[in-house]
């Protein structure tokens, strides 16, 4: 008998005994492994497939990993698996870790710890073209699709919902009368992501953004020669930046336009390619209930993972609900340039 058992029974009043309390033994869920998902539906179920998963997790692993050897600790690699399928599906937070084998609140925890350590390999993922030969190169790809000259990014902005605080309801309301994040992106020829900036309520205007970002300091200051960007009428016509004509009435503005369009529609499709990767930024994936800047750790870690899967030329399809919304997706104006005039009309007469 335990000493301080035996202790407690010498003093106890005549008659009483005392019953020992055996300890409960404690029953673990049922873990996800690699191996309880088909190979063929892997890609499916995190939007990477098994190679670009392992190039992920070799980056992220000193920053997940376990630092115990507790039983039954979760591991890097299941904390990774879960915050995929999480960000592939946007599910609730307990039909994530129920599927995975731990409880709602320790889902919680990790998907900000993994978020956190995604967000790390930004400058890995995401780069803007800096040296003359990567611009030179990427004009090269942007001329080869429609001969508009000189482009090295398009631009735009897209939604992401959320549910806002009480008290900041009205900068979050955006033009579509829902609440949002509005996101800037730019993106190269072949679709990967050059450039993110989620920081802003849907309220604030895509020009505003623009004025706001490192990009526009840079073009302004010369630093990329003659690159241009391309972007819709809601931005204003400058000497970096092209818009196309409101109401062309040449042969050469209508040339200028439809290979205007043609280029720039890219980022729809890269918008389109996003959310129907990562259902958690769309609509249909309902919106975040997280504080604002907590999505927008989450918005930036999806670009990150877009880039990851373009690197490995993943496919994915565009769904119906999306490609509708890029269709109706509204413009509004602001001050042009009259610098910028006089580069388009340039660009207009030399190449359409």
């Amino acid at each position: 008998m335990d000493v301080f058992l035996l202790h407690l029974y010498l003093n106890l009043p005549h008659g009483q005994i005392i019953i020992p309390r055996l300890r409960k033994k404690r029953h673990f869920r049922p873990r996800f492994t690699l191996y309880s998902t088909p190979i063929n539906n892997f890609q499916q179920t995190f939007r990477l497939n098994e190679e670009a998963f392992m190039e992920l997790y070799l980056k992220v692993k000193p920053l997940i990993a376990n630092h115990t050897t507790r039983f039954q600790a979760i591991n890097g690699k299941l904390k990774l698996l879960s915050v995929l399928h999480f960000l592939a599906t946007g599910n609730f937070q307990h039909c994530i870790g129920g599927r995975f084998g731990f409880s709602q609140p320790t889902f919680s925890r990790l998907l900000r710890e993994v978020i956190e350590a995604i967000i790390c390999l930004t400058k890995d993922y995401i780069h803007f073209p800096m040296s003359q030969a990567e611009i030179l190169d990427m004009q090269n790809k942007f001329f080869e699709k429609a001969g508009f000259p000189n482009v090295i990014s398009l631009i735009d902005c897209t939604h992401v919902a959320l549910i806002p605080p009480s008290d900041l309801e009205q900068i979050f309301s955006n033009r579509k009368m829902f609440h949002s994040i509005n996101v800037q992106i730019c993106c190269g020829a072949s679709m990967e992501i050059t450039d993110v900036v989620a920081k802003f309520p849907g309220s604030t205007h895509d020009a505003f953004i623009l004025q706001s970002s490192f990009l526009a300091t840079k073009f302004a200051n010369g630093d990329f020669g003659n690159a241009l960007l391309l972007g819709d009428n809601g931005y204003s016509l400058k000497t970096w930046l092209m818009t196309p004509y409101l109401n062309p009435c040449t042969k050469s503005e209508k040339k200028y336009n439809n290979a205007h369009r043609t280029t720039r529609g890219l980022i729809e499709r890269v918008f389109g390619v996003l959310k129907s990767r990562f259902r958690c930024l769309d609509m249909t994936g309902g919106a975040f209930l997280y504080k604002h800047e907590f999505v927008c750790k989450i918005i930036t870690a999806c670009c990150i993972l877009h880039n990851l899967a373009n690197k490995y030329k993943l496919p994915i399809e565009i769904s119906d609900a999306l490609r509708e919304e890029i269709v109706t997706q509204g413009l509004q104006m602001s001050e042009d340039n009259d610098d910028g005039f006089v580069v388009r009309r340039e660009i207009t007469n030399c190449f359409f």
